[in-house]
């Protein structure tokens, strides 16, 4: 009996099963997908650690080295296992030409290197420790994707009558420099080019790099090394920050899709109980025979459990699927910067996640039918044996309406008799809107020219990098000069970052990299206090106000060389970049050199700025010009694609899953009101009538569902955001995508739906419903 009832049951609800079935489906395909990608992952960032040897620290210095010093300081300290020096030639774009195309100016720098003998290995396509010739040369992925390189291409290096050719043989992995938001990509070549290069280009930078015995001390070993007085004028980086780094675009990816696959899990519990309640109460009499006759009510449970436990493996199974033949539309990043490390747990780990979907479903089902059977056997054949759906009573009387037309008194007024049924349909469309929005909002945050301000900078047209060594000084004061001279520019500002560090409550030092110059110029948003107005006063980014455990009106004391000075916290703000421990300050505390300078531009009303950008480029060059809206795409531009691909598939998905379910909750209303239709056209009424009162009903449905779903993503969603976002430096995320986005993007699903309720209420009432039995 079980079986034809579940066929025959799935054959009457047909449209029924195919919402519940595609919803399920959506499901699984996303959870497994988040799974799949989890998993891969953490096996391919594990993968290309181990293969790379990466390092536990890196301090990575610009200026003069004594490599006898750091040999030293190693030798005596017993967590060091080995290390390594890394010499590196920087050179800027304007030198290079991939093919014919000239490099375009950038946040990235072009580091030259040979493969390292020890560990911190470059690798090829497969993972493994990567070979050039002489002549040749291995490109970073990065570039490969900005320039759309092949294999056999030619990358040219000039400076004055020398020039270099070299064949692009492969594209290189980097541990330490894959991710966009490391602002350096390493070049390898073979050691007889790169001491050819050295010849010509005898700037360096260096890797300072440390491999140890126990690599839970990288923490404790980095404090050591920056209370040192070895080199330091650059970032430090441990292997856990490492593999965060590498981490992050694709986590964040993992991050939306599980938030997309909740709150469609929620949709489909939410249809599922509604499609439920209504099949009892359509089938009630037959249930009460079926008692009267002494069969058990578990095993009554069963046969509408059976329905829905098949429809949920078939929509699991089929998620899967999908899985396994578009799941590389997420992991396709994942793959190609750090490798597709397959094994056995890769496909058992999805389909355990499809198989517990499938459980969530069939439990649900069982959870909705817990207060199945407390009526009678009699009572069920009389009717209302599920109570929850039935109208009721409310003081709403035609007679006393003077004001409403009877259309819409009667659309309100089934509305709310049936509150509880259609609140489910409208936590749906909420649901809905909410699934839509959420990525959309984050797309257009990524994309947004103000997302600079959580990158520690305040918000300019242009901003010009400057990173000359010994000449540092001489190219910013050349640069200032021409753009003091530059009618076009309105408002400029220099910013010179230098490395010192700052104790900490357990009397440690910490590095902090300090930002001087004229705050005021370009202001920061803070999220507590304000910026420092003098020269005793200093403001720290989120982490680093973490770290050192100080908040506003406290004390940090910075050191460097011996020296020491103190400075009261003045304000708190958010960073992403440099780790996200920065601060700002008027000046610097200590005569030391600095690691970069950048200046700030704001152009006057009217300035075209490309044109402006180019000017300056070639005026300014070796100096880097960036527009910040481009700064930013280059920093965090690969997880906004991918995030523009969930807000795609998410906004589809909104879509039809709304229409799905509200085709759906029709259908049952179709079965559900065949008596009171059938009444209310025998007194008079047509059909032009009734589907006015459901349109009303579904009128205000919609209205309040999409409300809910934007206040929503304007009240939960930046809680969600900020709450991924603490641990990079930025607890205080806020949407920045344009006003109309989170008015327009409703609306459309409004209108949209309401457009397939008023198609499909054209047949709601023409065709008959026959009487269907369970058996």
């Amino acid at each position: 009996m079980r079986l034809t009832f579940i066929k025959k049951d799935l054959t009457r609800h047909r449209l029924i099963s195919i919402g519940l079935t595609l919803c399920i489906m959506m499901t699984s395909f996303l959870a497994t997908s988040a799974a799949q990608m989890t998993v891969q992952l953490n096996g391919s960032i594990s993968d290309l650690l181990q293969s790379a040897k990466a390092p536990d620290f890196v301090q990575m210095h610009d200026g003069s080295l004594d490599e006898k010093a750091v040999d030293i300081f190693s030798s005596k300290q017993s967590m060091v296992k080995a290390h390594q020096i890394v010499p590196m030639i920087p050179i800027e774009h304007v030198s290079i030409k991939f093919g014919q195309e000239p490099a375009q100016a950038g946040v990235m720098d072009h580091l030259f290197v040979k493969q390292n003998r020890y560990f911190d290995f470059l690798l090829n396509e497969r993972n493994e420790k990567l070979t050039v010739n002489k002549g040749e040369v291995a490109v970073p992925i990065y570039f490969q994707q900005k320039y759309h390189l092949k294999i056999g291409e030619r990358l040219l290096i000039t400076k004055g009558s020398h020039q270099f050719s070299f064949q692009i043989k492969t594209f290189l992995r980097d541990a330490q420099m894959n991710p966009s938001l490391v602002s350096s990509k390493r070049f390898l070549l073979h050691d007889a080019d790169w001491a050819a290069l050295n010849q010509v280009f005898q700037k360096k930078e260096y890797l300072i790099e440390f491999l140890l015995h126990d690599a839970g001390q990288a923490d404790a070993f980095q404090s050591l090394y920056q209370s040192s007085e070895l080199p330091q004028q650059g970032p430090a980086v441990t292997l856990p920050l490492l593999r965060m780094l590498n981490a992050l675009t694709d986590g964040m990816v993992i991050a939306i899709l599980l938030l997309v696959c909740f709150l469609l899990i929620s949709i489909s519990l939410l249809s599922l109980r509604l499609a439920m309640t209504a099949a009892i109460e359509e089938d009630e009499r037959e249930i009460g025979i079926l008692k009267v006759l002494g069969i058990p009510l578990s095993k009554i449970k069963q046969l509408y459990v059976g329905k829905y436990a098949v429809l949920a493996c078939i929509g699991c199974i089929a998620g899967y699927l999908m899985t396994l033949m578009f799941g590389d539309l997420f992991t396709a990043n994942i793959q190609q910067y750090m490798g597709n490390r397959l094994s056995f747990i890769h496909q058992v780990i999805p389909l355990l996640v499809s198989i517990l979907t499938a459980m969530i479903v069939i439990s649900f089902s069982y959870a909705v039918l817990r207060r199945f059977g407390q009526k009678s056997a009699a009572q069920a054949i009389q009717g209302g044996i599920s109570s929850p759906s039935h109208k009721k009573q409310i003081p709403m009387h035609l007679q006393k309406n003077r004001f409403l037309p009877v259309n819409f008194w009667f659309g309100l007024k089934d509305l709310f008799s049936r509150i509880k049924m259609y609140s489910t349909i409208t936590c749906i469309i909420a649901l809905c809107t909410f699934l839509m929005l959420m990525p959309i909002q984050l797309w257009y945050t990524l994309q947004s020219p103000d997302f600079i301000t959580y990158l520690g900078s305040g918000k300019s047209d242009l901003r010009i990098d400057i990173r000359q060594g010994n000449h540092l000084e001489k190219s910013t004061n050349k640069i200032e000069s021409m753009i003091s001279e530059d009618q076009d520019i309105q408002t400029s500002a220099v910013y010179e970052t230098t490395s010192l560090q700052a104790k900490t409550m357990e009397n440690t030092l910490e590095t902090l990299y300090l930002e001087t110059g004229d705050l005021s110029a370009f202001p920061l948003t803070y999220l507590q206090g304000r910026e420092p107005l003098k020269e005793e006063e200093i403001a720290l980014s989120v982490l680093s106000a973490d770290s050192l455990q100080k908040k506003i009106g406290g004390k940090v004391t910075l050191a460097t060389n011996g020296q020491q000075v103190q400075k009261m916290v003045t304000g708190i703000y958010q960073d992403v970049t440099n780790g996200g421990k920065t601060a700002k300050a008027l000046s610097q505390p200590f005569p030391q050199s600095s690691l970069w300078k950048t200046i700030q531009i704001q152009l006057k009303q009217g300035i075209d700025m490309a044109g402006k950008k180019a000017a300056l480029e070639t005026n300014m060059s070796p100096a880097k010009v960036t527009d910040m809206k481009e700064y930013v795409h280059q920093t965090i531009g690969s997880t906004a694609s991918l995030v523009k691909v969930i807000a795609l598939f998410s906004t589809i998905a909104a879509f039809g899953t709304a229409s799905l379910m509200l085709m759906m909750f029709l259908h049952m209303l179709r079965a559900k009101d065949l008596n009171r239709t059938h009444l209310l056209r025998t007194i008079g009424f047509s059909q032009k009538d009734l589907t006015y009162q459901y349109l009303t009903s579904f009128i205000v449905v919609l209205s309040i569902g999409a409300f809910i779903g934007a206040i929503a993503v304007h009240t939960i969603g930046p809680a969600l955001m900020s709450a991924g976002g603490a641990s990079l430096g930025a607890s205080s995320l806020q949407w920045l995508a344009p006003k109309w986005v989170w008015i327009v993007y409703p609306l459309l699903l409004f209108m949209v739906n309401l457009t397939v309720i008023s198609w499909l209420l054209k047949s709601f009432f023409s065709s008959k419903i026959s009487r269907h039995t369970l058996s």
